[in-house]
């Protein structure tokens, strides 16, 4: 496990070095609570009777895990093969298993770090209720980090070169963001926006979470589809992952 421990703290050490990293992942969710928080945390009819704040929290905590996992874990594996470091890694002694763990848990601490300082914020400036049930939030949370980080190895496993990743991450990224509720809540939307949003694995992540989060309510399929996506992306991903360039 000490290899597994060394790496990971390297591959957080330098993850902290990208501004692009601690801005959109850290920084741009406190931005947004900010903004948004002006207008207080009453109930809202509107919101099924969850204040704004309570409503935004839960899409910004899959925000933070998406921007971490799909943008950033992908692209930094796609850079690693491009540039030969996965190769000389893979032919030294450390394990598979060691080397993509280390991204897998960097990316899961980054959205740790997110999500403590966003609820911390929302909780002691913006009056963010506390969950009515952690069962049910931490199960939503652990199922949402999981799918995010597994569609973030397909990518970089299936995708050719750095560029081509890059592209198709923000293809998938940015229009899932806004359709999902990750950034505003989906009664917000229109109509067509709310339909392409039904078929986005970002969406049933951000509505388990919400429901879990203020109404303390498990959503089994929302939870469903979450491990689906986990447990087909995954070994996928190991099976197809290539350790450099053609």
């Amino acid at each position: 496990m000490r290899p597994l421990a060394v790496l990971t703290r390297v591959e957080s050490a330098l993850l902290l070095r990208e501004p692009a990293a601690v801005l959109f992942t850290l920084a741009l969710p406190l931005v947004l609570l900010t903004l948004n928080g002006a207008q207080g945390n009453a109930p809202d009819p509107d919101l099924g009777g969850a204040g704004v704040i309570d409503a935004l929290v839960p899409g910004y905590l899959v925000y933070v895990m998406a921007t971490s996992a799909i943008m950033g874990m992908a692209e930094t594996l796609a850079d690693y093969r491009d540039r030969g470091v996965l190769r000389r890694m893979r032919i030294s002694p450390l394990r598979p298993w060691q080397i993509l763990g280390s991204h897998a848990l960097t990316h899961l601490a980054m959205s740790a770090v997110g999500a403590v300082v966003l609820v911390a914020v929302a909780a002691t400036a913006f009056d963010l209720r506390l969950p009515a049930s952690w069962a049910a939030t931490s199960t939503a949370l652990l199922l949402a980090a999981a799918s995010t980080v597994a569609t973030g190895f397909l990518l970089a496993a299936v995708l050719p070169t750095v560029r081509t990743t890059q592209a198709v991450a923000a293809v998938l990224y940015f229009p899932a963001i806004f359709v999902s509720g990750a950034l505003f809540p989906r009664e917000a939307l229109p109509e067509f926006a709310q339909r392409i949003g039904d078929v986005l694995p970002m969406t049933y992540a951000v509505r388990a979470l919400r429901e879990a989060w203020t109404d303390g309510v498990v959503d089994w399929p929302a939870l469903g589809i979450l491990a689906s996506v986990t447990v087909v992306a995954t070994p996928v991903a190991v099976r197809v992952f290539r350790w450099e360039s053609n």
